[in-house]
Order: C-alpha cells, then sequence, then structure tokens
C-alpha cells in the first residue's frame, strides 16, 4: 500500500485540515508547510506529489495515539529509523488503539463500509505476523477500514 493513499484517505475521514495535520507531526519536530502538506496529499500523476516514506506515517499514526489517548506518564520516546517498514495490518493496530476501539466497535465501522468479517476474520488481523491465524490486511480493506472508522466517529459525535 502506499503511505499517502492510506495519509490521504486518514485526512479525509476524520477529517483533518492542514493546520491540524502541521500540529500532528509538531511533537515529533517535522516542520510541514501548507505546500508540502498539500503535496503528500496529491495522487501520484498529480503536479508536485511527493512521495510520503513509511516512517514519516509511522510517526503521523504514534502522534494521532498521542493526541486521542493522550501521552502516558513513563513513555519514553520512541525513536523511528528512517528505514523503518509498516504494513496496513499494523496501520489497523495504530488506529484502533486511538480510538479505543472493541471488536464490535470495528466490526459496526466496517458495516458502514458494507464489509462483514466474521470475528475469527478480524481477529486474525491483529494476530502479529506469522503466527498460525495471522491474516495480510489488503489495500481496499484498510483504506475501506479507514472510511468506517471516519464515518463510525462522526455517528458517535452527533450521538447517533
Amino acid at each position: 500500500m502506499r503511505t499517502n493513499d492510506i495519509f490521504r484517505k486518514l485526512t479525509q475521514s476524520l477529517p483533518l485540515d492542514t493546520a491540524q495535520i502541521q500540529a500532528l507531526f509538531a511533537p515529533s519536530d517535522i516542520d510541514l508547510s501548507d505546500k508540502d502538506v498539500a503535496n503528500l496529499l496529491k495522487t501520484d500523476y498529480q503536479p508536485g506529489f511527493e512521495a510520503m516514506p513509511e516512517y514519516i506515517l509511522i510517526i503521523f499514526l504514534n502522534n494521532l495515539i498521542d493526541q486521542e489517548r493522550g501521552k502516558k506518564a513513563d513513555a519514553v520516546a520512541e525513536v523511528i529509523e528512517k528505514h523503518a517498514k509498516i504494513s496496513n495490518n499494523d496501520v489497523l493496530k495504530k488506529l484502533r488503539i486511538a480510538f479505543v476501539l472493541h471488536e464490535q466497535d470495528l466490526r459496526d465501522a466496517l458495516k458502514l463500509v458494507t464489509i462483514e468479517l466474521t470475528k475469527s476474520d478480524l481477529a486474525a488481523l491483529f494476530r502479529k505476523a506469522g503466527h498460525e491465524h495471522y491474516k495480510a490486511c489488503g489495500d481496499e480493506l484498510v483504506l475501506d477500514f479507514i472510511e468506517g472508522i471516519g464515518k463510525l466517529l462522526q455517528q458517535k459525535k452527533a450521538g447517533v
């Protein structure tokens, strides 16, 4: 999966404006101009497109967790290496942590985008790679999952 696609879908589904995106990167001393943010949100066929390195997406998701849940008092700042990799399953896990989503919340979010997974299929997405029941998350599923989380959070905010 292309990190820009995940980043774009997150900013659309949550919804985050440029200032909010910049604020999420600020704790990690990543200073993005409005143009930098716009270029990261472009698709690869648009002029000015900049590919987002995977470690930048990891930093963004970690900062989203800190913003939504608060920093742990005894937490040591995690150093993200520039060669760090992130899988679609890792994205799901970080979003689940950030928004304190339980199994039923995850299933509800997926239902909002017309996807129904069994409990075992859902659990397989959150297992460690290498586990006998681990299932790799596909590109389409991670994007639909992000969209579903956005819809679920909007419903919760509206009190539905």
